[in-house]
C-alpha cells in the first residue's frame, strides 16, 4: 500500500530502486551522519533486506518517490521497532543528496507519522539522531518532534563514540 503525502508517495522497493539504495548505502557524506553497515554489503544483500519484511508487524520500509514521477526513488524511510503494546515506533529516513532541502524529506516524514497515528494506531514516533547531524535535526523539528535528550557515547563514527540526540512526536489525541 502506498502512502500518499503532498510531494511524494512512499511506496514498495522494486528492481529500478537498486541503484537509488546502492548509492544512498555508499555515500559518504551519508554514511559520516547516519547507522548502517560497519561493512560494505552487496546489491542482492541490501535489496532483500528492504524487502523481507514489507510491512510487517514490526516494520514499514517505503522508498520515497517524486509524486509527479512516483518511479524515481529519492530515498528510504522506514518505521521500525514498532511495539504495538506501548504504541511506540522508531522512524529513521535516508534522502539523496539532490534532493535535501527541497520539501521532499519533510513530507516523507510527515506522511509516514500521520500513517503510524491513523492506520496502524501508534502513540509516539522517536528518532535517534547523532548529535552533529544538525539537517536531520532541523527536519525533524520542522516535522513537530522534540528533542527529549541525549544518549552519552551511543553512537560509534569518526573513529570515536558521538552523542545520539532523542527527538520523539506524540500523537496529539
Amino acid at each position: 500500500m502506498d502512502i500518499i503525502g503532498s510531494k511524494v508517495i512512499l511506496r514498495t522497493m522494486e528492481e529500478q530502486d537498486r541503484e537509488m539504495v546502492m548509492n544512498l548505502i555508499g555515500d559518504p557524506q551519508i554514511v559520516k551522519v547516519t547507522g548502517g553497515y560497519i561493512d560494505s554489503v552487496s546489491c542482492d544483500h541490501q535489496m532483500n533486506w528492504f524487502c523481507s519484511l514489507p510491512d510487517s508487524a514490526r516494520e514499514v520500509r517505503r522508498v520515497i518517490a517524486d509524486k509527479e514521477r512516483p518511479e524515481n526513488g529519492l530515498g528510504i524511510i522506514i518505521l521500525s521497532d514498532m511495539d504495538l503494546e506501548n504504541g511506540a515506533a522508531e522512524i529513521y529516513i535516508k534522502l539523496a543528496g539532490i534532493f535535501r532541502g527541497k520539501g521532499y524529506g519533510q513530507d516523507a516524514v510527515n506522511a509516514l507519522v500521520a500513517y503510524a497515528f491513523d492506520r496502524l494506531g501508534l502513540s509516539r514516533i522517536y528518532s535517534d539522531i547523532l548529535e552533529y547531524n544538525t539537517m536531520s535535526r532541523r527536519l525533524f523539528e520542522k516535522c513537530g518532534f522534540r528533542q527529549e535528550g541525549f544518549r552519552r557515547g551511543r553512537g560509534f563514527k569518526k573513529g570515536s563514540y558521538r552523542n545520539v540526540c532523542v527527538y520523539s512526536i506524540d500523537n496529539g489525541k
